[in-house]
């Protein structure tokens, strides 16, 4: 133990380690900004929670609401949601769909009963017109067909008449029989309209299932008395006019065998009305017959409908009688649906209902089941992209096209025989659009003779599909007829062209030879190339044209039978040359075809084109110059055609070039031999050829002349 003095101590040196005296390490500026910062941060973080839960509220509503969206957007692909047999709205539809079926029936049923009672009336006073005087006939015996007298007045109160003939009680009765039947049929269609009435009236309740039910049981009920009723009011209104003819034509035949002689007229009247009578009988026969014979014939009733299942019956018995019954087979027969299909479609007024339709719309179904006619089909597309049609039923349209094509390239072989026909081939192309369905409208022309060369045409790309399609006339040999996508290509791009879309037009044009596009505007039928087309194709590579070119119209039978398009396309070529022609640009052959046989509507462009080649070249440098010197004379003469408006004859620019360079090479011409007369008449010689300057376009060509002497030159 420690001692006093010692725990003294002790507890003294403790006293001074408390914290009233000993200084706090954390009790320093630093720490307690610290501890500013850290209850700062947890003040931020309450708030930044608070804003967080917010946010997530915000969040919450909005993922709900664009639920809802979604769910909206996309109810018409999505199921419904189960709901019990008990759901209100379910037999709110059911009762609509009840009644709606009711109303049509009930008002067939109407129609048929207004039509009976107008009908009633009307014959109801004809029959009276007749029937009273028969009646008066009855009272009167034949003895007292004369003027009474006193005996017989007081006779007649006395004793009752004798009976009429046999003849006149007969036409009576017939008349009063057919008066019934036609009062019954009259009471029996004011009844049948009052109950058809409460048939559409609605039933007793408080609710839809309440009323639906409730309808449907009455109508089950009424249909036991309403279907019999309107065939009794049908057959007795038949009976009523039948009886009344009976007792006309007795009452005819009786009053015709009334006298000593013969009738003759009352008889043929008589012999008229029974003529008359048996063809309507026929007719009633006939038309049973048919309904009887056929399930779809518009003359059913319930005679016809009667023997149809008696012949149904027998039917599961004798199979001659199943025969006799022509059914209609709806389920199986395509050519009947697609051709029932395409007339109503092609019938159709309400733009809206191509939407529900255009679905179904099938090339390929017309195709395969053959037999169906063009016009069809024409129709229906017609009707299909018409312009009050939705954009969805063109896309619709257009992407079945895309389909049938997927379809026939398959399937080519086995659709060659089909697709042979010249005017289906033509409304497929036609339909194709340019440029999107290019290679569809090549891979149809494919089906056309000798153009299976464009069958791997049709595979490539869009834009590389148009080129090839530019070309399709560098060939050798007999080709088909291509005008149709030729001309479409060429159009396009055209197009392009005038539409400043030069850099859509050069990605086209590059996928192929510029020369190969050239020499295929050459060949092209039926064709006159575009000006500004060709020379935005030779646009500065005039040069390599020319060389390319010159092998091709150097062939003189290639100048027979191409000489207009040649001339149009050198024509163009040159329009662009500002630089000297090489010597191996030697189209001397092609010249002297020209001088052979210069033709009247090729000339102007030939000579244009010839002249501006020879006035930017080297004269000695060309293989024929009797040639040259044969067509410069031909360019100064101004009779070359008998034409008296001057269309046909050479350009004023071409006469000039064709006398500069006559009289730039008047010594090389000497040289070889190739001497003229002088010509005093001749127009003026330009002594510059910088003066002579060529338009852009194959008809305008300006020509800048000074006023100088014209020497004589020797030609």
């Amino acid at each position: 133990m420690l001692s006093e003095p010692e725990s003294f101590s002790a507890t003294s040196h403790i006293e001074q380690q408390t914290p009233n005296t000993a200084p706090d390490p954390f009790d320093t500026p630093l720490f307690n900004r610290l501890l500013g910062l850290i209850e700062k941060q947890n003040v931020a973080a309450e708030e930044q929670k608070k804003t967080l839960q917010e946010q997530k509220k915000t969040l919450d509503e909005q993922s709900k609401k664009f639920d809802v969206l979604i769910r909206d957007a996309l109810k018409d692909d999505q199921p419904y949601e189960e709901k019990p047999l008990r759901d209100e709205p379910t037999w709110s539809a059911l009762y609509e769909i009840a009644t709606t079926k009711m109303k049509e029936e009930a008002e067939e049923w109407k129609g048929l009963m207004d039509v009976s009672l107008v009908f009633i009336a009307i014959f109801l006073a004809v029959l009276t017109a007749f029937l009273v005087p028969a009646a008066q006939s009855l009272s009167q015996s034949p003895g007292n067909s004369g003027a009474p007298t006193n005996s017989t007045l007081s006779n007649s109160t006395s004793l009752p008449a004798p009976l009429p003939p046999r003849s006149a009680e007969n036409v009576c009765a017939l008349y009063y029989l057919a008066l019934i039947t036609a009062m019954c049929n009259a009471v029996l269609c004011v009844l049948g309209r009052q109950w058809v009435g409460k048939l559409l009236s609605r039933p007793a309740g408080k609710t839809y299932r309440e009323w639906t039910i409730r309808h449907e049981e009455r109508k089950t009920l009424a249909y036991v008395w309403i279907k019999p009723l309107v065939a009794i009011l049908y057959w007795s209104l038949l009976l009523s006019i039948g009886i009344f003819i009976a007792g006309l034509l007795y009452q005819l035949r009786n009053l015709s065998t009334s006298f000593d002689g013969t009738a003759r007229t009352l008889e043929a009247t008589w012999g008229l009305g029974l003529v008359l009578v048996a063809g309507i009988l026929a007719t009633v026969a006939a038309t049973s017959i048919h309904a009887v014979r056929f399930e779809s014939s518009p003359f059913e009733g319930s005679l016809s409908k009667s023997v149809a299942k008696i012949l149904l019956l027998l039917g599961e018995r004798w199979k001659w009688a199943e025969k006799l019954r022509v059914k209609v087979d709806w389920k199986f027969d395509h050519p009947t649906q697609i051709r029932t299909y395409m007339r109503l479609v092609s019938e159709a007024s309400d733009p809206k209902l191509l939407d529900r339709v255009v679905p179904s719309f099938s090339i390929v179904f017309w195709l395969v089941h053959g037999g169906l006619p063009l016009d069809l089909l024409k129709s229906t597309y017609e009707r299909l992209m018409a312009t009050d049609t939705s954009i969805r039923v063109r896309e619709t349209v257009l992407a079945h096209l895309s389909r049938f094509v997927a379809y026939c390239r398959k399937s080519r072989e086995d659709l060659r025989g089909r697709l042979s026909d010249k005017p289906l081939l033509d409304f497929l192309i036609e339909k194709c659009s340019f440029p999107d369905y290019a290679p569809a409208a090549t891979f149809f022309s494919s089906f056309y003779e000798s153009n299976d060369d464009l069958l791997p045409v049709s595979s490539l790309p869009t834009g590389e599909c148009i080129a090839h399609l530019l070309c399709t006339y560098d060939h050798n040999g007999d080709l088909g007829d291509r005008s149709l996508i030729f001309f479409r290509a060429v159009d396009h791009c055209y197009t392009l062209l005038k539409e400043d879309k030069s850099t859509e037009l050069h990605e086209i044009l590059a996928h192929v030879d510029d020369l190969s596009i050239l020499r295929s505007f050459i060949r092209a039928p039926d064709y006159l190339p575009s000006f500004d087309f060709i020379h935005f194709i030779v646009l500065g590579r005039e040069i390599y044209a020319l060389r390319g070119l010159s092998s091709f119209i150097n062939i003189p039978e290639n100048y027979a039978v191409y000489d207009q398009n040649m001339a149009l396309v050198l024509d163009a070529i040159v329009a662009g040359l500002d630089s000297p022609v090489p010597p191996d640009v030697d189209i001397s052959p092609f010249i002297s075809s020209l001088c052979q046989e210069p033709r009247r509507v090729s000339w102007g462009w030939a000579s244009d084109a010839v002249s501006s080649i020879l006035i930017h070249c080297d004269i000695s440098s060309l293989s024929d110059l009797g040639a040259v010197h044969k067509f410069l004379r031909l360019c100064l003469s101004q009779d070359l055609f008998d034409d008296e408006d001057g269309f046909y004859h050479t350009r004023p620019a071409t006469v000039a070039r064709a006398r500069l360079i006559l009289e730039q090479n008047r010594v090389l011409f000497e040289h070889v031999g190739l001497h003229h007369l002088d010509s005093p008449e001749a127009p003026p010689v330009m002594s510059d050829s910088s003066l002579i300057t060529r338009g852009h376009s194959p008809n305008s060509v300006q020509i800048e002349m000074t006023d100088v002497p014209s020497p004589s030159v020797d030609i």
